[in-house]
């Protein structure tokens, strides 16, 4: 796949393809700005980490989050990925 993911204050994860360079579809579902994104390269899941203190694991093909974290007590400020494990890790403020 050849795609970028951005996200922002708007709350909104915006998915572009970079071949053409237009957006292709919105992760919505975060009520606070978004602060970590991360992918797997090969899996179409991608996982957002935002102000609201939530986690949402995103699947592409359908652009649902079947999977929302609420573990945390503040801001969701990093996100990293084990790319062998399928799994992740996050850090908060």
């Amino acid at each position: 796949m050849n795609i970028l993911i951005t996200g922002g204050r708007d709350c909104v994860g915006r998915v572009w393809d970079v071949r053409t360079k237009q957006q292709i579809d919105n992760l919505e579902g975060h009520n606070g700005t978004l602060c970590s994104i991360v992918a797997q390269e090969f899996d179409p899941q991608v996982i957002t980490g935002s102000h609201d203190s939530t986690i949402r694991l995103w699947d592409l093909r359908n652009t649902k989050t079947p999977v929302i974290l609420t573990h945390h007590k503040k801001s969701v400020r990093s996100l990293a990925i084990h790319h062998e494990e399928y799994t992740f890790i996050s850090g908060n403020k």
